[in-house]
């Protein structure tokens, strides 16, 4: 069986280390957004009125039916479902 030399590993490696930081960092980055969003949309009053900031074109949207605020699902939505799964 052919193997890879040293040096090959050793750059294989060090550029999936590279891949995975960069990784990392773009999760950083997308939950730096989620938290500017939330607290724009505190600093505006946009949680009370059930709407949203769409980050992308920086404009005030109606918020998205059963969703709120922290990207989770309505907790009324999912407790109905499970008492439904449950019960069948």
């Amino acid at each position: 069986m052919l193997e890879l030399s040293p040096d090959d590993r050793y750059q294989l490696r060090k550029m999936q280390l590279d891949v995975d930081k960069r990784g990392l960092d773009l999760q950083k980055a997308k939950q730096d957004l989620e938290r500017m969003v939330l607290e724009l949309e505190y600093k505006y009053g946009l949680i009370a009125e059930a709407k949203t900031i769409d980050s992308k074109t920086a404009t005030v949207k109606e918020a998205v039916p059963g969703r709120n605020g922290n990207g989770h699902g309505d907790s009324e939505m999912l407790l109905t479902a499970v008492v439904e799964e449950a019960s069948a």
